[in-house]
């Protein structure tokens, strides 16, 4: 048993009756397993949790998730979290949305099979309800939105940037299994980015490009460059002139995510937009910091680098894999309509490769009340899904296949190949990409 007098970090009398046993052995471990993390972390002190948390494993597949049996013993000690949670995006079992074909299906059956039993558990834990699984949490549709520094535990990697960054909450990159632990408990340590000092910027990120940046490729470019801190952005704000709000943040949503994909950044700012640059600007840069200038020839050389992982490099693509992250609702909107603007500019019918579109449960219900629209994107070879893409590669039998997304964040992480939205439109309609 951890002794409270042997620890450095400061616990409130109530902290401590739960970390020597006093409220019972199972929340018990819990207290140990949280101490240990606050002491490795040198927080001074626990903090409470203000808001719902959003984790990052939403399906049963053992050595990765959540063992069954620790899941069943909080269950059986009565335990849940102190607000309900949102998760990641389900496994792909919608197999009548992503026409995956007999031996694929029957491999992520066997990965998954241990999916209900899972799901049903998280439920008794605490998950939101049976929708609230995407890792686009901070839609109005889903409404998991954590306000101005309010103090969270979040642990997918995209969440967690983009709640500290865009709507100034606090979380760490918490881990998985960790993250549940805290949100039953319902505190955390004080440390890293839940302190005023850990948000304290340490690079000064120059962008000189006179309109916007593909986010995608900035958010590689920033990630792979700084690997670990906290960006302050300058410049980037005059490239928005005229943009709307939502298509604001989900320009800093796609950049997030791929900036947490090559990196261990966790926050940045944007002078000018995001919440604690708008208060204190260039403030927020600490002493001693990096400097780095982002120009066209450095963003054409990132996008240049990425490496065609395909069997066949000359073949033609067969899927499109088009949400990772999850769309919003503009998104979606956006897609149906470039799509059928270029069906008619080059008079078809139907698109060539198959098209996939994924977003969060809500927001695909949304979408789906302009039926007319989207009846008529079924018709053209598209299809709609919540699940996550990415899963799909981890059966092993779709890599090396010749599918393309929009998402660098796929592409980093599977066989897919990267195309900025334009091209990838044009690839839909002719089924071809040109030279390999």
């Amino acid at each position: 048993m951890i002794r409270p007098s042997d620890l450095n970090i400061s616990l409130t009398q109530e902290q401590e009756e739960v970390l020597t046993g006093s409220k019972g052995k199972t929340i018990q471990k819990i207290m140990e397993t949280i101490v240990l993390y606050g002491e490795a972390l040198n927080a001074d002190r626990l903090v409470d949790l203000e808001g719902a948390g959003h984790f990052v494993i939403p399906w049963c597949n053992p050595g990765i998730s959540p063992p069954i049996e620790m899941l069943e013993e909080l269950v059986e000690a009565g335990l849940k979290t102190k607000f309900p949670f949102t998760l990641d995006p389900r496994p792909p079992l919608d197999f009548e949305n992503l026409k995956l074909g007999i031996e694929i299906e029957e491999r992520i059956l066997e990965m998954f099979d241990q999916q209900d039993k899972y799901d049903k558990l998280m439920m008794q834990l605490g998950l939101r309800d049976s929708e609230a699984y995407t890792c686009n949490p901070c839609q109005p549709q889903v409404g998991n939105i954590p306000e101005r520094d309010m103090a969270v535990a979040w642990s997918e990697s995209a969440c967690v940037i983009y709640a500290n960054s865009v709507l100034g909450a606090r979380t760490n990159r918490n881990g998985a299994i960790m993250d549940l632990l805290l949100n039953i408990v319902g505190i955390a340590p004080l440390a890293g980015l839940l302190t005023d000092e850990g948000r304290r910027a340490d690079w000064h990120i120059e962008i000189k490009i006179e309109e916007p940046p593909n986010p995608q490729i900035l958010g590689t470019t920033i990630g792979k460059k700084i690997l670990a801190g906290v960006p302050y952005i300058t410049g980037l704000h005059r490239t928005f002139s005229g943009r709307t709000e939502d298509w604001i943040l989900d320009y800093l949503r796609e950049m997030s995510a791929v900036i947490a994909t090559y990196s261990a950044v966790d926050l940045f700012h944007v002078e000018n937009i995001t919440p604690e640059a708008v208060d204190f600007g260039r403030k927020l840069i600490g002493e001693g910091y990096q400097t780095y200038c982002i120009d066209e020839e450095e963003l054409d050389s990132v996008l240049n680098s990425f490496p065609i992982l395909w069997d066949d490099r000359k073949a033609k693509p067969e899927m499109a894999y088009i949400g990772c992250p999850h769309l919003s609702l503009r998104q979606l909107n956006w897609w149906a309509e470039k799509i059928n603007e270029k069906l008619d500019e080059h008079g078809k019918e139907r698109l060539e490769v198959a098209t996939f579109l994924f977003a969060p449960p809500k927001v695909l219900d949304q979408f789906k009340e302009s039926e007319d629209l989207y009846k008529k994107l079924l018709i053209v070879g598209v299809c709609f899904s919540p699940t996550c893409c990415e899963t799909i590669f981890e059966s092993g039998l779709l890599s090396g296949k010749p599918i393309v997304t929009n998402s660098v964040k796929l592409q980093a992480y599977t066989s897919a190949r990267y195309l900025p939205d334009e091209s990838l439109l044009d690839v839909l309609i002719s089924g071809e990409i040109g030279d390999s």
